[in-house]
């Protein structure tokens, strides 16, 4: 709740902006024609004036008892008319809001904003004061719809505009929240400021309470680009790849999230070793575990089952370098990019990024691919994997086909776009 000092400051604000009331009779002399009808009903009578001005007197003076006393002395004149007790209404808020009580602040707010008397000028302010009232006493749909007529009153206030969305989000007008948080987010994008975080959590948040999982989707994966955290890359990894993953396509899962985490999951490790080998990148798998072991992430039965595994990928990475330069002659001359493709996928994996992405350009530009669009994929990689990330970008946009493969080149451009180096 605000200090004292702060409301009492703002209260005088709200009564601000009122006459001054002459104590003698408003209606001796006759009004113009054509104001007749208006200037009765703003007239106030002497016997009111005295004790209203005395009112908005203490009120300016911070003295917020006096002013309440000095305003029941007002309404014991009785017979009050319509603009009397709006006079009253529109300094006794303020005055009870300036004392601390809320609810009847909130009350007589309520009478002013109802009321005819109201300058179109004043309403803001007064719309203002009340969806703060409403706000701190957890009136939370209340706070919403007096703050939208704080606006479309034309009230400008920034700290209102960004509490709009987490009133709707309180008041589970999860939809209402959804919008009115992408508005603020899409402004701040417009500013060219990157949005919140928190922000764009309140916005997945509302997204996923309403039930609008596309909407969630995409917030998680701006949320991954723009704050690259362990999270949400998981969440954004497990929609992508949804346990449709087979054989052939498992290591491209370890290979993303060990890109988007900036290092291999030690949970994942064993078995991205094992699948790897399967693969046959033996190069990959042995990185895998030598990392793994060097670390100690491997314990138990794991750690003997890794040095096992260790020996025999070495062993077999061994033989593919030695047979490196037969087994590229062998590729180029193939009548299909098949083995240049798995040469160079298998070369950039292992640290040789430059050569590997020559040969992968090399396989699919001879063609006759049986999976044309996975070669696109490790295209992409080796792309990144060489420092090249505008073209690694362009090439994981470019997959298509639907699928698993192209699901995870979604991913891997996401993981571009984040600024992710290769380890």
């Amino acid at each position: 709740m605000r200090s004292k000092p702060l409301r009492a400051l703002l209260a005088l604000t709200l009564s601000s902006g009122l006459a001054t009331f002459a104590a003698a009779p408003v209606l001796a002399a006759a009004p113009e024609p054509a104001a007749s009808a208006a200037s009765a009903a703003n007239a106030v009578r002497p016997e009111f004036a005295t004790p209203f001005n005395a009112a908005q007197t203490a009120m300016k003076a911070g003295q917020g008892a006096e002013a309440l006393a000095k305003l029941k002395e007002a309404e014991a004149v009785g017979n009050l008319s319509p603009f009397e007790s709006y006079l009253v209404l529109r300094v006794r808020a303020p005055a009870e809001y300036a004392a601390g009580d809320m609810a009847g602040a909130e009350r007589d707010f309520e009478g002013v904003v109802a009321s005819p008397h109201l300058p179109a000028e004043d309403r803001p302010p007064i719309l203002k004061a009340l969806a703060t009232i409403y706000y701190t006493d957890k009136q939370y749909d209340k706070a919403a719809a007096t703050m939208q007529q704080f606006f479309a009153a034309g009230g400008q206030d920034q700290q209102l505009r960004e509490l709009l969305p987490q009133t709707y989000y309180l008041s589970k007008k999860y939809p209402e929240a959804a919008k009115a948080f992408s508005e603020q987010i899409d402004a701040e994008v417009a500013a060219g400021r990157k949005p919140d975080e928190k922000t764009l959590r309140l916005l997945a948040s509302a997204q996923s309470q309403g039930e609008d999982e596309a909407g969630y989707a995409k917030t998680i994966e701006r949320l991954a680009v723009a704050y690259p955290k362990p999270d949400y890359w998981t969440d954004v990894i497990a929609r992508a790849t949804n346990n449709k993953l087979d054989d052939r396509t498992r290591i491209e899962l370890y290979r993303v999230r060990s890109a988007a985490l900036g290092q291999t999951p030690d949970r994942d490790r064993m078995n991205y070793a094992v699948t790897a080998a399967r693969a046959g990148y033996p190069g990959e798998a042995k990185t895998v575990l030598e990392q793994g072991l060097a670390k100690n992430a491997f314990t138990g039965a794991d750690a003997a089952e890794a040095k096992k595994l260790h020996d025999q990928v070495s062993k077999t990475a061994a033989q593919d370098k030695a047979q490196m330069a037969a087994n590229e002659t062998s590729a180029k001359s193939a009548k299909d990019g098949e083995a240049l493709v798995s040469l160079g996928t298998s070369l950039s994996q292992d640290g040789q990024a430059d050569k590997g992405l020559a040969l992968i350009e090399q396989g699919i530009a001879k063609g006759n691919l049986k999976r044309p669009e996975e070669a696109k994929l490790h295209l992409g990689m080796a792309q990144w994997r060489a420092g090249k990330s505008d073209e690694a970008l362009k090439t994981f946009q470019s997959v298509s086909g639907g699928g698993v493969v192209q699901s995870l080149a979604h991913v891997w451009a996401l993981v571009v776009q984040s600024g992710a180096k290769p380890a």
